[in-house]
């Protein structure tokens, strides 16, 4: 879309990534392994959709739509989150994956984002970062309890971890304009500066449980965004970096190349859950949130 606010991309993929992985969250409800659990991820789905919300207030102005039509009226094209959060829940090794390296890859940007020079979305992280201090220990506890666990369950985190990975990096794809963003200090350093912060920290994460092979494993590829059957849609690939451990750290290679979630670019996945999270809304004229 021609002359877009820049802030308002910034605001769409950070709101998006927290309402689509809510969503994903909640569907846990009944299913958890354990009765915690059940309550763990129902809480933190509502914590991750709470938070789209406050986001979704800031953007608002600048999209010139309610929050409710921004949340749940518009059409899968136009949403902004990354390909990793709209993927299904799998098995419970993947859940826990996609969930520690989700939110450890919130952490750094949302603590980039405090330092923020737009003043409302700095306050609005500050208090976002409260709870999302709880998502990170849940994230953490489990990730230790399964690496550390027995080798079934090692093996399932391993296989998560895998799989997710390579999607987890498209978090940090470059948004559109982002130049600009951080030449105003909206966003103080760039999602390619962010995605080495976040990599040093999740390869000193792996190395402490042995687990930094997946790293390893990982190769620069294209077909970020195949449907679930693996097969690629025209037009809808994102060719990831690849990763190398250089020195005492972790590092990518390459940047991205294509267009992923930042830009539109979602799976079949997303128009199942799309058809769903917005069902009551496009059913009742005038629903609110």
């Amino acid at each position: 879309m021609p002359d877009v606010d820049p802030r308002l991309t910034l605001l769409l993929a950070l709101a998006d990534d927290e309402l689509v992985i809510g969503h994903r969250h909640s569907e846990w409800t009944g299913w958890a392994p354990h009765l915690e659990e059940d309550l763990a991820f129902s809480s933190i789905a509502q914590d991750e959709i709470a938070h789209a919300r406050v986001l979704l207030e800031l953007a608002q102005p600048l999209a010139g739509r309610d929050v409710d039509e921004l949340a749940l009226g518009r059409s899968p094209g136009e949403y902004r989150h990354a390909v990793i959060c709209e993927r299904p829940n799998g098995h419970w090794g993947y859940t826990i994956a996609r969930q520690y390296l989700y939110d450890t890859a919130d952490d750094v940007r949302l603590e980039a984002l405090e330092g923020s020079s737009d003043a409302d979305l700095a306050a609005a992280v500050r208090t976002i970062r409260l709870e999302e201090r709880y998502h990170v220990e849940h994230a953490r506890i489990w990730f230790r309890r399964l690496a550390e666990g027995p080798v079934q369950a090692r093996e399932h985190l391993s296989e998560g971890l895998e799989q997710a990975v390579p999607e987890a990096l498209a978090l940090f794809e470059e948004l559109p304009d982002e130049g600009k963003l951080v030449e105003d200090g909206v966003l103080p350093s760039s999602m390619e500066k962010l995605l080495g912060v976040w990599l040093a920290r999740l390869g000193a994460d792996l190395e402490s449980v042995s687990l930094d092979y997946v790293l390893s494993r990982h190769k620069r590829v294209g077909e970020l965004v195949p449907t679930s059957s693996g097969e690629a849609e025209e037009g809808s690939t994102l060719e990831v970096p690849g990763l190398e451990r250089r020195g005492d750290r972790w590092v990518h290679v390459g940047g991205f190349v294509g267009a992923g979630g930042r830009r539109g670019k979602h799976t079949e996945d997303f128009d199942a859950l799309w058809e769903e999270m917005t069902m009551l809304y496009r059913a009742v004229p005038g629903a609110t949130w």
